[in-house]
């Protein structure tokens, strides 16, 4: 990304933030150490916001014409301006009208929507509501009170007024219609009942039959408005011409809104305007081109390096290939790259789906996750293109997992082990995949970011010691454990030795062993040292150091934490073998009924396989997926990458129903 500056003289200002927002290539930046002097320029925005809202309004009465862009020509504001207020004009009145209708139909079906709700309330009421409402000598009370209080509140109103109180509860749930009748002269006596027990007092509608009636008539009334709602709309699918310019013309107003903002964060003299921004470095020679063509080559353009300091608000255009791209995803769901630091997102894009496909592990599963994400059936498209793209990737390794540790739907069992008779082989896999991921995050990621900074000190003593420790101890771990690589095939093991031995630096031991020693404590020692030389202050050289050796637990950890990787593959295959099991068994006390009734439940089975399967599917890919997504954020991310960049987002304009004109 690099940092431009261009100067221009004002009478070509309007040509060159046209030029600019056609091609898109920049991000505009505010000039903060320049006064701007645009005379009226908060006058000229408002004037022009207020005439898109107007426009706005009259596309949702007319709609938004399916048909191609249109060819229009390149307008000044003051042009785009007036030529607007003379289609609000001349089209502004018959649009009005049409809104007007619009909301009555609004209107009217609110009301009867309301007064049908409130209605069916009372659907347990055979009497006609006027018996409902109060008299000189009844005093009739109808509210809305939480069944919990129900009880109680009856009980309150008839000991307060004597049993002379009528009270009855409709409807069902936990909110009910209450309806409390006494005589007039007993209503004070049972007002501070009501008013203690919150009730919510109804309002009887205006009618004098019942209410089942009611709602009936106001039905039929609900279905003529309808008919005569899509009589209006019918109508207004005639202004098709309208339609169209109306939408245009508020297209190249808001293209020229934007425009309009985007001269308020320039800077000004008495006769030249400065805008500053960022374009890629790719693009720069494209700009240079563009805007020596749109200024006649009266301008001038200079480039700048960004400094260290900008780092953090340079914006940060991610370039990677077609299948890498997909995974910016979840690069992004941490947080894009800043400007001075490495993308992991190319590294990321196959750790990520070997992860998931070792967790998942299943070649049925995995040919499953392919061709759904890959038909572009409905259900698929509540996932975005990318995330589609993306676990296309995840299925592909879901099914070389599945040849190597897994089976077919729980059926059989890998080429290489099985996890759920001999776990152990895997979960040496997924220690030392984990192990290497945490030494491409501290080395080649850490050291590519430290190189980016020209951070010599962090390199030379922050990056190196821990490398070389996490070799050494885990090497001498191994060790003292005996471990051997015979699944891997090779006849190789490590050296067996008592645990204190093996870390014993004195100890006679064989040339391996003696290697991971030295990594292991020159590792502790330069981690040491480095602390010390890197902090400031005493304090902070002996907790910093104290820290370093510390930190192994912690790497210790992290390494443990890949794991969880076996876990997930073996619980998926239980719960696959678990299904087919269960449903074998249904098959064997199925088999020896009448085959027309065999043949029917046998349907059956496969229909519950195929359910029970779709969810085991669904299950553990979200676990997967999860857990997958941790391991880069929470063990291999926070080794190296702190995030917080800002994305580009070029000034660039939008356009889907008009085209600019090309001019020759």
């Amino acid at each position: 990304m690099k940092k431009f500056r261009l100067i221009y003289h004002k009478k070509i200002n309007d040509k060159v933030i046209a030029t600019l927002h056609e091609e898109g290539i920049v991000q505009l930046k505010e000039i903060s150490e320049l006064e701007v002097v645009r005379k009226k320029m908060s006058e000229e925005t408002l004037e022009l916001s207020n005439t898109i809202a107007k426009f706005r309004e009259m596309e949702d009465v007319l709609g938004r014409p399916s048909q191609k862009p249109v060819v229009v020509k390149e307008v000044k504001f003051e042009e785009a301006l007036l030529q607007a207020k003379k289609i609000l004009a001349k089209f502004g009145p018959k649009v009005n009208n049409l809104k007007a209708k619009k909301e009555e139909f609004e209107s009217r079906r609110q009301k009867i929507l309301s007064q049908i709700d409130f209605l069916e309330k009372f659907s347990e009421v055979k009497v006609p509501l006027r018996y409902l409402r109060s008299t000189e000598d009844i005093r009739v009370t109808v509210g809305a009170i939480s069944e919990e209080k129900l009880e109680q509140l009856f009980a309150t109103i008839k000991e307060s007024a004597e049993g002379r109180v009528f009270t009855s509860a409709i409807g069902a749930g936990k909110r009910r219609t209450v309806v409390i009748a006494c005589r007039a002269k007993d209503y004070p006596r049972i007002s501070p009942i009501i008013y203690r027990f919150e009730i919510e007092i109804l309002n009887i509608p205006d009618f004098s039959g019942v209410s089942s009636v009611a709602v009936r008539k106001m039905k039929a009334e609900l279905n003529e408005l309808n008919t005569e709602e899509n009589r209006f709309y019918i109508a207004v699918k005639k202004y098709k011409k309208e339609a169209a310019l109306v939408s245009q013309t508020k297209e190249v107003l808001e293209i020229n809104k934007e425009r309009l903002d985007a001269s308020e964060i320039f800077g000004y003299t008495e006769s030249t305007v400065i805008v500053e921004g960022w374009v890629p470095e790719k693009k720069a020679q494209s700009l240079e081109r563009t805007l020596d063509s749109a200024t006649n080559g009266r301008s001038i353009l200079l480039f700048h390096v960004p400094k260290s300091e900008e780092a953090e608000s340079v914006p940060v255009e991610l370039e990677n290939p077609a299948v890498v791209k997909d995974f910016e995803y979840v690069t992004g769901m941490y947080g894009p790259p800043r400007y001075d630091e490495v993308d992991p997102t190319p590294f990321l894009a196959f750790s990520f789906a070997l992860f998931f496909g070792l967790a998942l592990a299943d070649v049925g599963y995995g040919i499953a996750i392919t061709l759904f994400m890959a038909s572009g059936i409905w259900l698929s498209r509540i996932f975005s293109s990318k995330l589609r793209r993306m676990m296309i990737l995840c299925g592909i390794f879901t099914i070389i997992g599945g040849l190597l540790i897994g089976g077919w739907f729980g059926i059989g069992q890998g080429l290489w082990v099985n996890p759920i008779v001999n776990p152990v082989p895997l979960l040496k896999l997924v220690i030392i995949i984990g192990i290497v991921h945490i030494l491409i995050a501290l080395g080649i990621m850490g050291f590519l970011k430290d190189l980016f900074r020209r951070d010599w000190k962090s390199l030379l003593f922050t990056r190196i010691s821990p490398v070389i420790l996490i070799i050494g101890f885990f090497g001498l771990s191994f060790s003292a454990l005996g471990i051997g690589l015979s699944e891997f095939g090779t006849n190789y093991s490590f050296p067996k030795m008592e645990v204190f031995e093996a870390f014993n630096p004195f100890s006679v031991a064989p040339l391996s062993i003696i290697i991971f020693r030295s990594l292991f404590y020159f590792g502790l020692l330069g981690g040491v040292v480095g602390a010390a030389i890197t902090a400031k202050g005493v304090k902070g050289k002996i907790g910093n150091s104290l820290n370093s050796i510390y930190a192994l637990t912690g790497y210790i950890s992290d390494v443990a934490s890949y794991s969880r990787i076996m876990a997930l593959g073996i619980a998926g295959g239980v719960i696959a073998f678990s299904i087919n099991l269960i449903l074998g068994l249904v098959y064997n006390g199925i088999k020896p009924l009448p085959a027309p009734i065999a043949i029917l439940l046998t349907a059956g089975l496969v229909f519950v396989f195929l359910i029970a399967h779709a969810f085991n599917i669904f299950i553990s890919s979200l676990g997967a997926f999860i857990h997958t997504m941790r391991l880069h954020f929470m063990e291999f991310f926070s080794k190296f990458y702190e995030s917080g960049g800002e994305r580009f987002v070029p000034f660039k304009v939008k356009r889907s129903v008009t085209k600019l004109k090309e001019v020759r």
